[in-house]
């Protein structure tokens, strides 16, 4: 998950849920058996352009020259030209001393004006970084976008070492993936079937539906998730779901715990100031407390 095990280096931080779908998100949510709009009449050549090679480039790791872009997009360098200069300049590109393109921070810095998830980050940071501090580990915040999942927020582990995953970084929504099961287990039917799809679909392994589900339902009933990480050695993910107002979860929590020697807080007990903090931001998301068991 692009982990990073370092020495800590100062930096600014960007700074019990229930087994319950309740709580608007800034997440791209998918919608079960939605209508198919009335196609459009109108075009905007230079716009979709634009997108077109903006898309491109935010599905590979390293830049590519504006040949390459010509190529796989089946246009022209000729035609190319003006857009990437103007995209440049705008900077939502920035061009290598190779003269290869690669996306700027530009996008991400405007999905974080978005009203929605502005204040969601307004919220949750200040929980996180004491989250971080009682646990003495790093601790980042996940939603679902686009068939994919983004770090909107991360804060490091106060220690001098810690394990974290980057501000920024996305993934493929996979079965794999702490993330990804929790902002599953915790969506009303329709959504979650959908995202069900979406694992099924992305899984490196041929996981089934049927047994997805089985997962996900065992995630709900505990309202959290806790196992050894399936993508890095020693660490074991911590992950609970965070809403607001609406129904489903808006986004994943995740604690991956590191053992260290010097380190005295337990398990356990970061287990327990996970699920205090996910509660503390859900609540002041508007979300409404979870009926006490009758």
């Amino acid at each position: 998950m692009s982990p990073v095990v370092s020495p800590k280096r100062p930096r600014a931080a960007f700074s019990e849920p229930r087994p319950r779908a309740a709580f608007s998100e800034p997440r791209s949510r998918p919608v079960a058996a939605a209508a198919a709009p009335a196609a459009s009449t109108y075009t905007a050549p230079a716009l979709e352009k634009g997108l077109d090679i903006l898309e491109l480039l935010a599905g590979v790791d390293g830049g590519l020259s504006q040949a390459t872009i010509a190529q796989r997009l089946d246009r022209s360098t000729a035609e190319l030209f003006r857009m990437l200069s103007v995209l440049e300049r705008r900077g939502y590109l920035t061009r290598g001393t190779d003269a290869t393109y690669r996306l700027s921070l530009r996008l991400f810095e405007l999905a974080h004006q978005h009203p929605p998830l502005k204040r969601l980050l307004t919220v949750a940071l200040p929980a996180m970084q004491e989250l971080a501090q009682q646990s003495r580990q790093s601790a980042h915040l996940v939603i679902h976008f686009s068939r994919r999942i983004l770090v909107v927020a991360q804060v490091e582990s106060p220690e001098p070492m810690g394990f974290g995953v980057r501000l920024g970084a996305n993934f493929p929504f996979r079965p794999d993936r702490a993330s990804s099961r929790v902002l599953t287990a915790f969506q009303p039917r329709d959504v979650q079937e959908a995202l069900i799809a979406e694992l099924v679909a992305e899984s490196p392994r041929g996981v089934s539906a049927a047994r997805v589900r089985s997962e996900l339902a065992a995630i709900a009933r505990l309202g959290v998730y806790m196992a050894p990480s399936d993508t890095t050695t020693g660490v074991t993910d911590l992950c609970a779901p965070v809403f607001d107002h609406s129904e489903g979860a808006v986004a994943a929590l995740t604690v991956p715990f590191l053992k260290q020697r010097d380190v005295k807080i337990a398990l356990p007990a970061v287990r327990q100031a996970l699920l205090a903090t996910v509660a503390r931001i859900s609540s002041g998301l508007g979300a409404q407390p979870a009926p006490a068991p009758a």
